[in-house]
């Protein structure tokens, strides 16, 4: 017992001093907006970037009947949390999406060309009206291939007809 009640004594006797000579730094606390933008997340994005590109690519080459199999939703889920979480680019689909109706896998399909033609022309990202019509001629494209067997209501069929007729500019405006 006096061997252990030494031992503590001696082990706190060496801890009170190395506490009183060993100083801590004072640390602020880093944010993301703190940090500098080379030093920020930007080597990994460029990584995300890709990987983005590489979902949307797939999701535009599967047909819509495809678009709930589980590979596709695999690469829907990581779409959706790189556009959320995305510095660099801001997705904000307009009115226009109401030409949809309530089909939702055409929904994911908008993004997936949003998400590609952004990213492909990374320069214009800001140009919210340059974006806007090359998403668009990418669905218009998607939806006119056959192999995609999407279901044409009449404002897919005037999307469609507009794209073909280089007049998707005039269309967009009009809805």
């Amino acid at each position: 017992m006096k061997k252990l009640i030494l031992t503590m004594g001696f082990l706190c006797l060496i801890s009170s001093g190395y506490s009183q000579s060993l100083q801590l730094p004072v640390i602020e606390p880093v944010t993301l907006e703190s940090l500098p933008a080379a030093v920020s997340k930007s080597i990994e994005l460029k990584d995300f970037e890709k990987a983005a590109l590489q979902a949307s690519d797939f999701i535009i080459s599967s047909p819509i009947d495809d678009l709930n199999n589980e590979e596709v939703k695999a690469s829907k889920g990581y779409l959706l949390g790189w556009m959320q979480d995305s510095p660099d680019f801001n997705f904000a689909p307009d009115h226009t999406i109401a030409i949809f109706e309530d089909n939702n896998l055409l929904m994911w399909t908008y993004m997936a060309c949003m998400a590609k033609f952004t990213i492909e022309n990374k320069a214009q990202s800001g140009d919210t009206d340059f974006i806007k019509l090359g998403t668009w001629e990418l669905v218009a494209d998607y939806i006119d291939n056959p192999g995609n067997n999407v279901p044409r209501t009449d404002k897919l069929n005037q999307l469609c007809n507009a794209y073909r007729n280089n007049q998707l500019s005039t269309f967009l405006e009009s809805l």
